[in-house]
């Protein structure tokens, strides 16, 4: 049996088919956008948005033109801008990861889940990073989404597939 296919546009594949059966045109109620289910946080530091002064996903601050995404509509009718923002997201979020020491972590079992780097992304996307953080410290919290998504779906979920970034030495 062939081993299925675990490089890095397989990862992100996957993350779009579970964050939005891989549609590029929705919205879900919370406000976040897209195949990727990417918000306001997400697209500031990939360089798409402004900061609008709340911590919301509304909407209501501008957009920086970035790959011409002027608005909410442009970015949802674009997957060429999401798949553009998701790797620029991933590449920020790994160097989040390495400053917080988080990679670590990686060959780890936690709650009987093998930590690998991309089981660590996909979980700092589905939460954030400090959420991340605080569950691999063992420090109380609720490290579920909106939805019920449980940060340990997404570390085993997501566990083993290849990605663009190094660990530190």
């Amino acid at each position: 049996m062939e081993e299925a296919n675990k490089d890095y546009e397989a990862f992100l594949s996957a993350l779009g088919s579970r964050e939005s059966s891989g549609r590029y045109d929705v919205e879900n109620p919370w406000g976040y956008l897209g195949k990727y289910q990417m918000g306001e946080a997400a697209l500031i530091d990939a360089g798409y948005y402004l900061q609008d002064g709340t911590a919301k996903n509304d909407w209501r601050g501008d957009w920086t033109g970035k790959d011409g995404v002027w608005s909410k509509e442009d970015f949802l009718s674009s997957p060429w801008a999401q798949e553009n923002a998701i790797r620029i997201s991933m590449t920020k979020l790994w160097s989040y990861i390495q400053a917080l020491g988080l990679d670590a972590y990686v060959g780890k079992g936690i709650s009987g889940i093998q930590i690998t780097p991309s089981g660590l992304l996909a979980s700092a996307h589905l939460l954030g990073v400090g959420n991340l953080r605080s569950f691999l410290l063992g420090e109380p919290g609720r490290f579920q989404d909106a939805l019920g998504t449980d940060i340990k779906e997404y570390l085993g979920r997501f566990t083993g597939y290849d990605i663009p970034f190094t660990l530190k030495a």
